[in-house]
């Protein structure tokens, strides 16, 4: 019973720092500076946007425990591949209106947890990455400016239509050219 309070409190104290080191990056990302054609000229899109209905109401909970699969397998290669952070996300939400569907409230409340500390540490990775090109751009280091516009680009791929993600693309030309003369 202590191990099981214990490893709460520290998934708890975890969450906490995230959503703590989240804030820290949206207040200095606030004091960065680029030069004046480096700036992006729209605010940056969020990640998550809509939830995810379930997908097939006749066997909702069958389908929640197929979503929850390809959550955790998208969440165990979120850190090779930005893109799978957010697919796990998408999951996650369908897996948990697929068991609320089904009157699974447990598995439901379940998944709401490991999706909400999954989003946010996709979201403070968004943030930092937003910084990390902010400071990158600022400091006229090419390299981890073309790797952090790269990054974004994985993050917001699911993103249709937006003028962040259209300045990302035309950066990156930019970006890439100063890169290769650089010395």
């Amino acid at each position: 019973m202590t191990s099981h309070t214990k490893a709460g409190r520290n998934g708890l104290l975890g969450l906490l720092a995230a959503v703590a080191l989240f804030l820290a990056v949206q207040w200095f990302r606030e004091d960065a500076t680029l030069a004046p054609g480096e700036r992006p000229i729209v605010p940056h899109p969020e990640l998550f946007q809509q939830a995810n209905a379930c997908a097939g109401r006749g066997r909702a909970l069958e389908n929640g425990r197929r979503s929850e699969e390809l959550a955790l397998l998208r969440a165990d290669r979120y850190p090779y591949d930005a893109r799978d952070g957010v697919r796990a996300v998408q999951h996650y939400r369908e897996a948990e209106s697929c068991y609320l569907t089904a009157g699974a409230e447990a598995e439901a409340a379940r998944i709401h947890r490991a999706n909400a500390a999954l989003m946010a540490r996709v979201n403070t990775d968004y943030a930092a990455a937003r910084l990390n090109l902010a400071n990158a751009l600022e400091q006229e280091r090419w390299l981890d400016a073309l790797s952090e516009i790269r990054r974004l680009l994985l993050l917001t791929q699911h993103v249709r239509r937006n003028e962040y993600v259209e300045w990302l693309n035309q950066t990156i030309g930019r970006v890439a050219a100063r890169a290769s003369t650089a010395p």
